[in-house]
């Protein structure tokens, strides 16, 4: 039987680990808080000059129920399109095998994540990553094993000046892996 595998969010200082399956898809909100509630509150405030950040979330794979072999190549892709003018969505360059919480000031903006995440030297436009040339995601899990699968993968939205207010439309954001 084919093992059951959830996307994680980590917040806090322990961190608080969260199943964002909900009552659907997997869903997270980039906001200036470091919590996983979907909700309107938080949002990234439109600058009238420079950069906005929110704070940058961390997501892992889980597995519930241990996998009929060995779970591996992990990637993660998205559709390309993005959020629109003025927004972009990062993910760093590295995964990280610890857990590093997100700081900033809440309800204003979080702190860039290059210069103040231990584990992230660089980043990428997560919507660069399309299903024929997806990021590699390091991890790994073997029968007869549950627990987190793979290393934290770091995003974080940036606004600028340009950016329209309002709600954005949801965009996906797919993990895929061999289970062999």
């Amino acid at each position: 039987m084919a093992a059951t595998v959830h996307v994680y969010a980590h917040t806090g200082a322990g961190p608080t680990d969260t199943n964002t399956d909900g009552l659907g898809p997997p869903r997270v909100r980039l906001k200036t808080a470091d919590d996983t509630t979907i909700d309107t509150n938080d949002p990234i405030p439109i600058p009238t000059a420079g950069t906005k950040y929110s704070y940058w979330k961390s997501l892992t794979l889980w597995c519930s129920t241990s996998p009929t072999g060995t779970i591996n190549n992990i990637k993660l892709f998205t559709d390309g399109s993005g959020f629109g003018t003025g927004i972009t969505t990062y993910v760093g360059d590295e995964t990280s095998s610890t857990y590093d919480q997100a700081t900033g000031t809440p309800g204003d903006t979080g702190d860039e994540m290059v210069a103040n995440h231990a584990q992230i030297n660089s980043k990428t436009d997560v919507f660069t990553y399309v299903t024929g040339s997806p990021k590699d995601v390091s991890g790994s899990i073997n029968n007869p094993s549950t627990g987190r699968i793979s290393d934290y993968v770091v995003l974080q939205m940036d606004v600028i000046s340009t950016a329209s207010p309002g709600d954005l439309t949801d965009e996906d954001f797919t993990f895929r892996y061999d289970e062999t």
